[in-house]
């Protein structure tokens, strides 16, 4: 298994997540295909104690019609319902029942395009958390297709492994893919792979390893990234404007430009810098070792070797983080919005305080404060510290937050920030309907254009 792969958030597998790792060794195992759900809200929600769907089972998304699960022109209508066609399929459920047993899928031919599989074991959806992954492999015996089924929490560190194996975007639904290998290079790198290693072997032929290693030692700084970032989304389309007012999914966009095009920027550099860290503890002095000292030094230098590995998996997240706080502030100026960056205030720094950090600093209720966090979790609960008298908007691309914590920040007068996706028909966020939701959209334009604008313009902020 690929260590990089495996890492967790702070470098520590639990026994559970050994466990599930090698439960989706065994279900990709002799598999021709593997289909990946993000879970929505019904998908969980009829297995808890207090249901709230009666869908009884997990909706089928239109991807894996046909070409994973059966077509609907090979399910037999029902003589007494000719609009619902279905069929027996045989599932193994990894972890709960680890015998063949018979499920239902559906399709409802006039209620759109999804299907319906019927009936799951409950355990292994009752207490998972918003936007898991339902992971289902295709395997055939004598009798036909089988499935192996498990889910993977997005609590879980095992769902950063599964996200990095099959290169899953944060805007990812569903998808089906090809079982990974335990040697395989992940997709989205294989080709940068392929040319980093040919300029290795050509250097240490060269007698010009060492000399390439220090040119890789660093990565550019994170403006240079993302600068680069912005100019490519750009170039994508030439119609493209910062200006979130003129935009009409800004969320959306702030979320592509941060974790995806900037990210695949910084990842190609990482990778860069983490193979030249570990090639400069294995090649020291830039001669080819022998297989002895091979050995030696990867045994001897294990920690360093493990180091590396860690602070590639935290220094990826905290560069996300400051991509997308440098995206939002490339919108507020191009906007012509008013606004301070990180005003010290006693304790307090806030990400960015608008109009300005006068009335901020003089309890004004017609400040607000405007924080970017990637993720939450807990650390939610820090932004509170900033507020003064002025109204805080949490601006987040996490669509795996609770609905009671969300319920626990309008109790503080928090209100979200989110992309537009995240309220979107489909949508996996649980939190969708809150009212202390807002999308960018609806806050750029509603908050800040509608409401905001006028008073500032009054107080000669704007």
């Amino acid at each position: 298994m690929n260590e990089d792969l495996v890492q967790s958030a702070d470098g520590v597998l639990t026994d559970d997540d050994v466990d599930l790792l090698r439960r989706l060794d065994a279900l990709y195992s002799d598999a021709d295909k593997i289909a990946i759900k993000k879970l929505s809200k019904n998908d969980r929600s009829w297995a808890w104690p207090k249901a709230q769907s009666h869908q009884a089972g997990v909706y089928v998304p239109l991807s894996f019609r046909g070409n994973f699960f059966p077509s609907d022109e090979a399910l037999p209508a029902r003589e007494d319902k000719p609009h619902i066609r279905q069929t027996k399929i045989r599932t193994r459920w990894l972890g709960f029942k680890e015998e063949l047993t018979v499920m239902t899928y559906r399709r409802f031919t006039n209620k759109g395009p999804e299907g319906h599989l019927t009936v799951p074991p409950r355990e292994a959806f009752a207490n998972i958390e918003p936007a898991s992954f339902l992971v289902i492999s295709r395997k055939q015996d004598d009798l036909g297709f089988f499935f192996e089924c498990l889910t993977v929490d997005s609590s879980s560190s095992v769902y950063g492994v599964l996200e990095r194996q099959f290169d899953i975007l944060p805007s990812f639904l569903d998808g089906l893919f090809t079982p990974p290998t335990k040697d395989e290079v992940p997709a989205y790198i294989a080709d940068e792979v392929d040319l980093l290693i040919s300029e290795f072997i050509a250097a240490a032929h060269e007698g010009r390893l060492s000399e390439l290693i220090q040119y890789y030692r660093q990565i550019p700084d994170g403006q240079a990234i993302t600068a680069q970032a912005q100019t490519a989304w750009l170039a994508a389309n030439t119609q493209r404007t910062f200006d979130p007012f003129e935009l009409n999914h800004p969320g959306n966009d702030l979320r592509e430009l941060t974790t995806e095009i900037e990210f695949a920027i910084y990842r190609t550099h990482e990778l860069r810098f983490r193979a030249a860290q570990a090639l400069e503890i294995i090649f020291r002095d830039g001669i080819a070792p022998t297989t002895e000292q091979i050995v030696q030094r990867v045994v001897r230098h294990f920690i360093p070797l493990y180091q590396v590995m860690l602070n590639a998996s935290q220094q990826r997240k905290t560069r996300v983080g400051a991509g997308f706080e440098s995206h939002i502030r490339r919108m507020l100026e191009a906007g012509n919005i008013p606004f301070a960056e990180q005003a010290v205030v006693s304790t307090r720094r806030p990400d960015f305080v608008l109009p300005t950090k006068d009335l901020y600093v003089q309890n004004s209720s017609d400040a607000l404060v405007l924080a970017a966090k990637t993720t939450l979790r807990e650390r939610w609960k820090q932004v509170p510290m900033e507020q003064r008298n002025c109204t805080i908007f949490l601006a987040t691309m996490d669509e795996k937050v609770t609905q009671s914590a969300v319920k626990e920040m309008a109790n503080l007068q928090n209100t979200l920030v989110v992309p537009e996706a995240f309220k979107a028909p489909g949508t996996v966020v649980d939190y969708a309907k809150e009212s202390n939701v807002l999308t960018f959209k609806q806050f750029f334009r509603e908050e800040i254009a509608g409401r905001r604008k006028p008073r500032w313009v009054e107080l000669g902020a704007w």
